[in-house]
């Protein structure tokens, strides 16, 4: 989702007569929380290859502590425009995980119709280690699953947070004053 959303960024960026080069002379404070947050997520990547202990609580610890160097991230760079829309779209997402005993609100209904009966038949039953039924779940409207057909969108803090997304990178793209190399000159009488 968010791939897509950067993608959209840079198009809109270029519709609005912006230039991709721009990416590249903004400067982000404490980088190193996101490639914390991103090695994180990968590891929970590799957690659901097979590889891990479901009695262990190592995936929601990870999932956390994506969120939080993530939300950390963001909020250090609040100073761009339109960086806060990416950390409401987290905050929602945090707020239903966390009310919800670290698990996702999923419908029923949505996981009868992408998954089939037999992971709805472990839903509702409680069964399911990372998903809580939606219609018992505390603030299922902030992390609820949408779907459209037989495809799987997205819960709407991730939509918030993909449009804010897309709202920074056209943001940098479209900005004309931020600095490019091309037109960065010593002038004449600087050395007199």
């Amino acid at each position: 989702m968010f791939l897509e959303a950067l993608v959209l960024g840079i198009i809109i960026g270029f519709l609005r007569r912006g230039k991709i080069s721009r990416l590249a002379y903004v400067r982000f404070n404490f980088k190193f929380l996101i490639f914390i947050s991103a090695l994180l997520y990968l590891a929970i990547i590799v957690m659901n290859l097979g590889l891990f202990d479901y009695s262990s609580n190592l995936y929601s610890i990870f999932l956390l502590m994506t969120y939080i160097f993530t939300g950390l991230f963001l909020i250090a760079n609040l100073s761009m425009k339109f960086m806060v829309i990416p950390l409401i779209g987290l905050g929602a997402n945090l707020l239903a995980f966390l009310a919800n005993s670290f698990k996702f609100p999923l419908s029923s209904e949505a996981a009868a119709k992408l998954y089939g009966t037999e992971i709805y038949e472990l839903l509702i039953s409680g069964k399911m280690l990372f998903f809580t039924p939606a219609e018992t779940a505390s603030l299922s409207f902030l992390g609820n699953i949408i779907t459209i057909g037989n495809w799987i969108i997205v819960s709407v803090g991730d939509l918030i947070a993909a449009i804010g997304v897309a709202m920074v990178v056209q943001s940098i793209i479209s900005d004309k004053f931020i600095q490019n190399r091309n037109r960065i000159t010593f002038s004449k009488d600087i050395l007199r």
